[in-house]
């Protein structure tokens, strides 16, 4: 059982220290009329400074002013000037040993403060671990608990009590939320988790190792291995288990924790801890898993309508390639003939020369339009004599 929370030693010496900023001091350490009223009851002022420290030091950080305690220059100037006195005179109240006791029991039953007594820890105890259900960290049960303890005025004896009862709580709640999860599977489930991680995919790989390998790059197959995890995933059916929503907090950790653990690590551990830890992998991994999946599958998609618009565009810039080549060469054709026909020189030889049109389709491009003159001559391309018009229609019929 964990006697401590994780903290290093100035994270844990700050956590009961006296305030050394001025915004704190002004937060906590003001007095009003009631505490000038009961320090001015004291007859010195090094008893009158003495009691207002000792009443600020129980109100914040929440504990008893140590013999000898160097005090905040911030803290002792502030106090002082609020009753009236000197800050040079606490020296001489420091050597007054039962004074300092006497002010201390007489400011506890004025101002309503208690020590942490046992029947006090089991009602405390209780606080804790309700509070520490939906957390994570350690630290901040352990300065909730401080403000609780602040806020009840009870008198902590020290940190490594009340951190001991802050590690005590973090514990007993994780054992209440495993229990309580593990009872909600039933044997189905928990066999099929166990499977997870005993049975291989391949020779030396677990179900789990396979599950928790990296997204493969983007290809059709790599999207059908996703899908086919999502499968496996929800074929164990832990996202049915229906937990309580302050377990999230914790389900969350404890799928950070499972991806880092191998198959081997799980079969170490005991099967409630193994069933719930798994419980949360595999919830993290069916969401990272069918992100995966969306956004490989918006990546050949958008791969495809590129490779499909690449070729559209290669088929138009061909297409057009084309009709301006022939564009070109029936320009050159009808350039041709007119020039030839002008000329009054071989129309088909002049049509040969630019292009390698056949007999059947010289016709085409000859008559092609109407002659305007109903008289008008021209020559025929088989003999290259002159012909009429109605006489060329015929042989070319």
């Amino acid at each position: 059982m964990p006697a401590r929370i994780s903290m290093t030693g100035s994270q844990r010496d700050t956590l009961l220290a006296l305030p050394d900023d001025e915004a704190m001091v002004l937060r906590h350490h003001s007095l009003d009329a009631d505490d000038l009223a009961a320090i001015n009851s004291a007859r010195t002022p090094e008893t009158r400074l003495g009691y207002a420290l000792q009443l600020c030091c129980l109100r914040y950080p929440g504990r008893h002013l140590r013999r000898g305690e160097l005090l905040p220059a911030v803290m002792l100037d502030h106090i002082a000037e609020q009753i009236g006195v000197d800050a040079e005179v606490i020296a001489g109240f420091a050597r007054r040993t039962p004074t300092r006791y006497d002010q201390l029991l007489a400011i506890k039953a004025r101002f309503g403060f208690a020590d942490l007594t046992k029947p006090m820890r089991a009602t405390l105890r209780a606080w804790l671990e309700a509070e520490a259900i939906g957390l994570t960290d350690g630290r901040v049960l352990l300065n909730r608990f401080l403000d609780e303890l602040r806020a009840r005025k009870i008198v902590m004896p020290g940190i490594s009590v009340v951190e001991r009862m802050a590690a005590v709580a973090m514990h007993a709640a994780e054992r209440r939320i495993i229990a309580d999860i593990e009872d909600r599977l039933d044997i189905a489930t928990r066999s099929r988790l166990d499977a997870l991680t005993a049975e291989k995919t391949h020779d030396r790989q677990s179900r789990f190792s396979w599950l928790r390998e990296p997204t493969p790059r983007v290809a059709s197959a790599s999207l059908v291995g996703i899908l086919d995890k999502i499968a496996l995933v929800r074929g164990i059916g832990a996202q049915t288990v229906v937990t309580h929503t302050q377990y999230e907090p914790r389900l969350a950790q404890y799928a950070r924790e499972g991806v880092r653990y191998t198959a081997q690590a799980f079969q170490q551990m005991g099967p409630a801890r193994r069933h719930v830890i798994l419980v949360g992998t595999l919830r993290e991994f069916e969401a990272t898993l069918t992100d995966a999946a969306i956004g490989m599958f918006g990546s050949l998609i958008g791969r495809a309508h590129l490779r499909a618009r690449k070729r559209l565009e290669q088929t138009v810039a061909a297409s057009a390639d084309q009709r301006r080549a022939r564009l070109i060469r029936v320009a050159g054709v009808l350039e041709a003939v007119s020039k030839a026909a002008r000329a009054g020189g071989d129309i088909a030889a002049a049509v040969a020369a630019v292009a390698s049109l056949s007999i059947r389709s010289t016709p085409t491009l000859l008559f092609s339009g109407e002659p305007r003159g109903r008289d008008e001559i021209v020559r025929s391309p088989r003999s290259g004599r002159n012909i009429g018009r109605s006489n060329a229609r015929d042989r070319v019929s």
